[in-house]
């Protein structure tokens, strides 16, 4: 049977709606970002994090009193208002959904006690021994470095055979060998642990292992004071072994845009591996730069908890 002019032409709008439909018809590997001298893609810049976005989704329900701070920043909102004397700038739309994509549910795949231990952890936030890490000034670990943070934007340098990478949050950096060498040996332990890359592509892979076991690998936001982990969509309370691996794909979605998935592993403490995957990093203006980040400025609560002090009013006295 021959097909018609029509009946073909039918058949090419079919085919082509059907490509500009799916989901896997545009990929972050379909743009090709600018090269380096030395040929790898250029990722050297400076970037401001991405749009806010929930990490999971709760596992419980929980409605917080009246009167309590319900977290998500609420504290920082005036802090972080535009400049109204700064050149516009298009903002990304907050994304729908958690940032979790593996497993479906959105939810961090604990093993049992280690949801109840989340929840013994959040609801001893005034012991300093369940104390957030980054509040007590440690390393933010991965992938909770590249989370949004208002107050952290990052500067990216390469070299042949090297990425390092700059973090306003508590003036972290981090140096990625791309030369193929092993990992250090597993007795060395580092809060943001000890990380190796390879290209996929225009694909930045990136492997660390050998962490510390006294970093959350993820959180951001403020949580609601009081609420469970169960209950939480920021990643608050999350923790890990020592074992924790965690792999990560730093891909240009087009010029201005990178797109950051991490794929978390410890056989410890959850129950399979899991996967986050958002829009981390956003091209910063020409003149951005890094600012000190002071973590204990005016810290009053925290420093007490840790130095056993009463800090009021600009002084330190010692608690009876």
């Amino acid at each position: 049977m021959t097909e018609t002019t029509a009946e073909r032409r039918i058949l090419l709008i079919g085919v082509a709606l059907g490509l500009l439909l799916s989901p896997c018809a545009a990929t972050a590997q379909d743009f090709d970002p600018a090269k380096t001298p030395w040929g790898d893609p250029d990722l050297r810049g400076h970037y401001l994090p991405g749009p806010y976005q929930a990490l999971e989704t709760p596992t419980s329900e929980w409605t917080p009193p009246e009167g309590t701070n319900r977290g998500q920043g609420a504290a920082f909102s005036r802090f972080f208002e535009p400049d109204p004397d700064a050149p516009a700038r298009p903002r990304p739309a907050r994304p729908d959904g958690p940032m979790i994509i593996d497993p479906p549910t959105g939810q961090v795949p604990f093993q049992p006690w280690a949801a109840e231990q989340r929840n013994e952890i959040m609801a001893r936030q005034e012991q300093l021994e369940h104390l957030d890490p980054r509040v007590k000034c440690l390393p933010a670990a991965f992938p909770r470095a590249h989370l949004p943070v208002g107050y952290n934007t990052y500067q990216i340098e390469q070299g042949p055979g090297f990425v390092l990478m700059l973090y306003e949050w508590n003036h972290h950096s981090r140096y990625i060998p791309l030369d193929g060498s092993e990992h250090i040996d597993p007795a060395l332990r580092l809060g943001m642990g000890d990380s190796r890359g390879r290209w996929d592509g225009n694909t930045l892979v990136v492997e660390t292992r050998n962490f510390t076991d006294n970093t959350w690998p993820v959180g951001h936001g403020a949580p609601p004071e009081g609420a469970p982990g169960s209950a939480l969509t920021t990643g608050h309370g999350v923790f890990h072994s020592g074992n924790l691996r965690v792999v990560e794909e730093f891909t240009f979605l087009d010029a201005d845009t990178i797109q950051y998935t991490a794929t978390l592993e410890d056989p410890e403490v959850f129950s399979q591996p899991w996967t986050l995957r958002y829009n981390a990093l956003q091209r910063a203006p020409e003149d951005h730069m890094l600012f000190e980040y002071a973590c204990h400025e005016g810290n009053g609560r925290n420093l007490s908890l840790m130095t056993g002090t009463a800090v009021e009013a600009g002084r330190v006295h010692p608690i009876p």
